[in-house]
């Protein structure tokens, strides 16, 4: 009976017969030879698949770890430079969008866009600080940041006019055709920015920018908020801007 040799004795005896290398005593014939190597096939394919079976499940596991992080809280942490362009977030507004700011100068620059929206019916709020001298005085004592310099009277007085050309540009929002429009001034120092989009709707979302003392705006933390994943500070950060909606002044009027 011809003795039977295992796949991978086989295979080191096609390489011995390939060099016309004999063993006394082993013989091999050509079927053992092509099963020997289709069998090595077989392995090798099997390993490499539950390699990547394996590197699958891996990465499917650091994804559900993100997920289960991020359902437990609807906050996430972003600077300015992380965040969607300010275009982009005003133009996905579909019911309402509600602005504050103590200057508001990247809305400004979006006069365009938030004009589009009003035209599309959407119901459009901005809220500013009031620019009066005790204000901005108050201001130059808690923050720092290239666009405005506080720290002495000629500083604070092109920071003044700034602002004030802010409001008045904001105020012409009040001529666009379309959705109601509403502006206020608070005269208290805003800690918060808010980007509101849709406020009540079921893809309700909220960008809260938390101002630091002496740091600037660009390196402050922004908060973008889900209500349906972490609805306590939803609310927390709502009643803050209604808080400061309720005292601001109507500028409009």
């Amino acid at each position: 009976m011809q003795r039977i040799i295992p796949p991978i004795i086989v295979l080191i005896l096609a390489t011995l017969g390939a060099l016309d290398i004999q063993i006394p005593g082993l013989k091999y014939s050509d079927s053992q030879l092509i099963s020997a190597m289709l069998a090595l096939i077989a392995i090798d394919a099997f390993v490499d698949r539950v390699d990547s079976s394996r590197a699958v499940e891996r990465e499917l596991g650091k994804i559900h770890q993100r997920l289960t992080v991020s359902d437990s809280s609807g906050i996430r942490f972003a600077q300015r430079s992380e965040q969607e362009k300010i275009g982009d977030i005003i133009g996905s507004a579909r019911k309402t969008l509600w602005i504050a700011g103590p200057s508001n100068d990247g809305i400004v620059q979006r006069l365009d866009e938030i004009k589009d929206r009003l035209q599309h019916g959407v119901q459009v709020r901005i809220l500013m600080v009031d620019p009066t001298d005790e204000l901005i005085e108050w201001y130059g004592r808690h923050a720092v940041g290239p666009t405005y310099r506080l720290s002495d009277p000629a500083g604070r007085t092109r920071a003044k006019t700034r602002l004030e050309d802010t409001r008045d540009r904001l105020i012409e929002l009040k001529d666009a055709v379309g959705g109601s429009f509403e502006m206020r001034v608070l005269e208290r120092i805003m800690w918060f920015g808010f980007i509101i989009i849709d406020a009540g709707e079921r893809d309700q979302r909220m960008d809260v920018q938390v101002y630091m003392y002496k740091k600037s705006a660009d390196t402050a933390p922004i908060l973008r908020l889900n209500s349906s994943s972490d609805a306590r500070w939803w609310q927390i950060f709502m009643e803050q801007y209604g808080l400061y909606w309720a005292e601001a002044r109507d500028v409009l009027e």
